[in-house]
C-alpha cells in the first residue's frame, strides 16, 4: 500500500501545481474581463455621446432645411399670388373689352337678328365655365404640388432616421 501511496505523491503535487496555475490564469482572465467590462462602458459612453452629438446635428440640419423649404415655399406662394393677381389684372380688362365689344356687337345684332341674343350667351357661359375649370385645376395642381413636396420631404426623413436605426441595429 505505501508504493501506491508513494507513486500517488507525485501526482498529487502534480496536480496541486497545475490546479495553482490554473487559478493564476482564472486571476489573470477575472482581471482582463474586469478591464474589458470597463473598456466597453467607456467606449458605449463615447459611442452614445457620438449618437447624441449627431442627432444633435441632423435634426439641426433638418429644422434649416424646413426653414429653406419654408422659404421656398413662401417665395413660390409670392410670386403664384402675383402671378394671380396679374391674370386677374388681365383677365378682368380683357373680361370688360369684350363685354363692351359683346354689349355694343350684341345691340347691332339685336337690331338685325333678336334670336341670336340667347345664343351668344349660352357661348358667354361657356367661355366662363371653361375659364372657372381652368382656375380650379390651377388651384388643385398648387395643391398637388405643396402636398407631394410635403410628402418626398416626410420619406427623405423617414429613410435618414431608417438608415440611423440600422446602423445602430448594426452595431
Amino acid at each position: 500500500m505505501e508504493d501506491n501511496v508513494a507513486q500517488l505523491e507525485p501526482r498529487v503535487a502534480r496536480i496541486e501545481a497545475d490546479v495553482s496555475q490554473l487559478n493564476a490564469r482564472v486571476a489573470n482572465v477575472e482581471v482582463d474581463l474586469r478591464d474589458f467590462r470597463k473598456s466597453m462602458d467607456h467606449k458605449l459612453e463615447v459611442m452614445d455621446a457620438k449618437f447624441d452629438h449627431r442627432l444633435e446635428v441632423l435634426t439641426a440640419t433638418m429644422a434649416e432645411g424646413f426653414r429653406a423649404i419654408d422659404a421656398r415655399f413662401e417665395k413660390m406662394d409670392a410670386r403664384m399670388d402675383a402671378g394671380f393677381e396679374k391674370m386677374d389684372a388681365r383677365m378682368d380688362a380683357r373680361f370688360e373689352s369684350m363685354d363692351r365689344k359683346l354689349a355694343e356687337g350684341l345691340q347691332a345684332i339685336d337690331v338685325k337678328v333678336g334670336g341670336l341674343d340667347a345664343k351668344f350667351e349660352g357661348r358667354l357661359d361657356k367661355l366662363d365655365t371653361k375659364f372657372e375649370s381652368r382656375f380650379d385645376t390651377l388651384g388643385k395642381r398648387r395643391f398637388a404640388l405643396l402636398i407631394t413636396l410635403l410628402s418626398a420631404t416626410v420619406t427623405l426623413v423617414a429613410a435618414v432616421l431608417g438608415i440611423l436605426l440600422d446602423g445602430l441595429r448594426g452595431h
